[in-house]
């Protein structure tokens, strides 16, 4: 599971960087944020984490919902962080950061979601 969940997630993680710059680039390039990367750089982060906290939750032989809800929490406190990180820090082109940003999020956790609840029904 975790191996298709890696490639589908790397996947989407690559065509939403692409489309996001190609977009921006062409449609607002007046709105580029300077540091659009950080946001595929973070998810890249958070794929790491998940697996991270799959292994841990596995080694200590808990029920699969505790990793389900400890992923959820750790993402969204460490996307928060890095919003309000990013937004007092650069302190330009926040509508369109977060945007993007907000994208990527809800495109990744459906992505997440639907990949854990096939697993789910197969476990």
């Amino acid at each position: 599971m975790i191996k298709r969940l890696i490639i589908w997630y790397l996947m989407v993680l690559s065509v939403l960087s692409v489309a996001s710059a190609v977009v921006l680039r062409q449609v607002w390039p007046e709105h580029y944020p300077s540091l659009l990367y950080i946001i595929p750089l973070f998810f890249t982060v958070m794929l790491v984490v998940m697996i991270w906290l799959k292994n841990l939750n596995e080694k200590k032989g808990r029920d699969r919902s505790i990793f389900f809800l400890s992923y959820r929490i750790v993402k969204i406190l460490l996307a928060i962080i890095l919003l309000l990180v990013y937004f007092t820090a650069v302190g330009t082109e926040l509508l369109a950061f977060a945007v993007v940003f907000m994208i990527f999020y809800l495109c990744l956790s459906m992505l997440e979601t639907t990949l854990f609840m096939k697993e789910e029904k197969k476990g």
